[in-house]
């Protein structure tokens, strides 16, 4: 019986490029208020129907940095949105031909780097991968970005769920670029992706990789 030899592809150990963007440490937030996830409903008794929907505020206004409330006090172009509301916003616009960074420019919150998160979990919750590319392309040119694996994973668990399999692994070297460390729900979102386009010595690979990475920590 003949045996088939794998070439292992390196995943995990990418050397990092002569210039990066600098890495912004993230500190724990302590508004957790702002952060809350809450229900509102609607029912219309006459029609018999009701809808329940889920709303985040975020950090507002007058929780951001003094310089940037100055900055935008009396501008009536910027918008004290919540993070749900600018979701929403950026959904009713068409991903091709509308001005989707001129609306998020808008965005009071844009000022709040802890928002971020919270702006990218929303909107890819709702599916739309164009519109969460978008996004994403937006926020990693705010000056105030913090490059995050929990972020990534969500961009990766979107992009295996549309089967965009070489963006999902575009993304997985991407983060580490920019130092943000792969974890177990990176791996696994990144074989999952994988395994169902049928690119199985990727998968294997990963796996691998992940396994050699646990070993190492123990």
């Amino acid at each position: 019986m003949a045996t088939i030899h794998h070439h292992h592809l390196p995943l995990l150990h990418i050397p990092t490029p002569p210039a990066f963007k600098p890495k912004i440490l993230c500190k724990n937030s302590k508004n957790d208020a702002a952060f809350e996830e809450k229900k509102s409903g609607f029912v219309d008794y006459d029609k018999g129907i009701h809808h329940v929907s889920t709303q985040v505020s975020g950090i507002r206004k007058d929780q951001i940095p003094q310089r940037y409330r100055i900055r935008v006090q009396g501008d009536r172009f910027q918008k004290d949105w919540s993070v749900s509301q600018v979701v929403q916003k950026v959904l009713e616009l068409d991903h091709k031909s509308d001005d989707v960074e001129g609306l998020l420019n808008r965005w009071v919150g844009r000022f709040a780097r802890k928002n971020f998160p919270l702006l990218i979990k929303e909107i890819t919750q709702k599916g739309s991968i164009e519109h969460s590319i978008l996004v994403f392309r937006w926020m990693k040119n705010q000056r105030n970005y913090c490059a995050r694996t929990d972020i990534y994973n969500m961009m990766i668990r979107l992009h295996a769920r549309h089967n965009w399999t070489d963006q999902a692994r575009g993304l997985f070297f991407e983060m580490q670029k920019w130092r943000c460390k792969p974890d177990v729900e990176t791996c696994n979102a990144l074989i999952n992706a994988h395994g169902r386009s049928g690119q199985w010595r990727w998968a294997m690979n990963i796996m691998e990789d992940m396994l050699q990475q646990a070993s190492v920590n123990i």
